[in-house]
């Protein structure tokens, strides 16, 4: 079965969202500016290494927008309807560092780890079409 052709602007729509979505989960969750602003931060970092990857490999954007979508929608869904684990998993880590408490449940890291796979699996089937 092959996958459908999807235009480039939808591609860089769907990217614009999963962005908007990262940072309205993932901001909030933060306990202070600092942290706040590296997570902002985190979705930009990807872009940059994408494209660098991207331009280093002779990929194109039909090939690299879906896994990027996918990858920063993977990390919304991997902790959506975790908030309160998150935030208080992240304050404790601010207020006395890493320690064993801080680990993430077993839930929200099988969570993380099936949308991964999931959605990069499907992005890579988007993406077979480019290739």
């Amino acid at each position: 079965m092959r996958p459908p052709t999807v235009p480039l602007y939808v591609w860089w729509a769907v990217a614009i969202v999963s962005v908007v979505a990262f940072m309205a989960v993932y901001v909030p969750m933060m306990p202070n500016r600092r942290l706040r602003i590296r997570v902002s931060c985190a979705p930009v970092a990807m872009a940059v290494v994408a494209v660098l990857s991207g331009l280093a490999k002779g990929i194109e954007l039909e090939v690299l927008l879906p896994l990027y979508s996918a990858a920063v929608l993977a990390l919304v869904l991997g902790v959506l309807g975790h908030g309160r684990e998150m935030r208080e998993k992240t304050q404790d880590i601010v207020a006395h560092g890493n320690r064993a408490e801080n680990k993430l449940s077993s839930g929200v890291l099988s969570q993380l780890a099936i949308s991964i796979v999931v959605l990069l699996c499907a992005a890579i089937w988007f993406a077979s079409k480019s290739l």
